[in-house]
Formats: C-alpha cells, sequence, structure tokens
C-alpha cells in the first residue's frame, strides 16, 4: 500500500468515513463544495492533492477585477489561506487547489487542510458568483 492509500485509509478512519468508498471516489463533501483529492508525483513521497470549482463568473461580475483580485490574493497567499486560484484551461471556470507533503501528512493534519480548504472554497465561491465583493487586507 502506498503511503497517499494509507493516508486516505486513515483519514476515512479518522472521520468514520467508509474508507472502501471513499478510496475509490476520493472525493468529499462539505456542505455545498465537492473536493477532490489525488496524488501527485510518487505515491509515497510526492503530494496528496485537493481540489475544488468554483464555477465560472457571474456574468456580473467584472472579469478584470475578478482576475486581478484573484492574483492578489494568491501573492504570498494572503488571501486564499494557503491555497491557490486559477483558472481551468479552456473553461474559465474558478479553481481553488491545494497540496500537502505526503512525508508529513496524516489524517489529523489531513482534516484541519481540508477543513479550512472547504472554507476558503466556500468564501470564494460567493465571490466568484458575485454574492460579495471582498478587498484584500495587507497589513
Amino acid at each position: 500500500m502506498t503511503r497517499y492509500s494509507a493516508l486516505l485509509e486513515d483519514y476515512a478512519r479518522h472521520t468514520g468515513l467508509p474508507a472502501q468508498e471513499f478510496l475509490a471516489s476520493q472525493e468529499l463533501v462539505f456542505g455545498d463544495i465537492a473536493i477532490g483529492l489525488a496524488p501527485e508525483g510518487d505515491e509515497d513521497v510526492g503530494d496528496v492533492t485537493f481540489f475544488t470549482s468554483l464555477g465560472r463568473p457571474s456574468a456580473e461580475v467584472d472579469r478584470a477585477q475578478l482576475m486581478q483580485l484573484m492574483l492578489e490574493a494568491n501573492g504570498l497567499w494572503v488571501g486564499t489561506g494557503g491555497c491557490t486560484l486559477g483558472l481551468q484551461a479552456g473553461t474559465g471556470v474558478v479553481l481553488l487547489c491545494a497540496r500537502l507533503s505526503l512525508e508529513v501528512t496524516d489524517a489529523a493534519s489531513l482534516s484541519t487542510a481540508l477543513q479550512g480548504f472547504a472554507t476558503v472554497a466556500t468564501l470564494w465561491r460567493e465571490v466568484v458568483l458575485g454574492k460579495v465583493k471582498p478587498q484584500l487586507q495587507l497589513a
């Protein structure tokens, strides 16, 4: 069993998920945020990545302002909680992604990271859909 598979199995046990179903889908739902997981690189020494689609920007959202806000948020992760915002090639769909090293991640730290990720995703989805107009607080 690879470190990646063992991490997912441990996470399932840690959170009370049915392990076989979770290992098969490699997807979680927090509220209404669907989060996919995947290995990146070697499944023993690479990373576990997680990602979600935030949708296409609403027609009411100024695209240029949104792109600038996303770039500013990505800069030193000041508005993303350590995650990265981007656009899916060819679709215009906004994505949020993050990764953790398999070598230092356990079930508890993955659980904490995924909860934080879901919080960031919820906020940014509201921005993408034009429901909130945030301003970055640069200290």
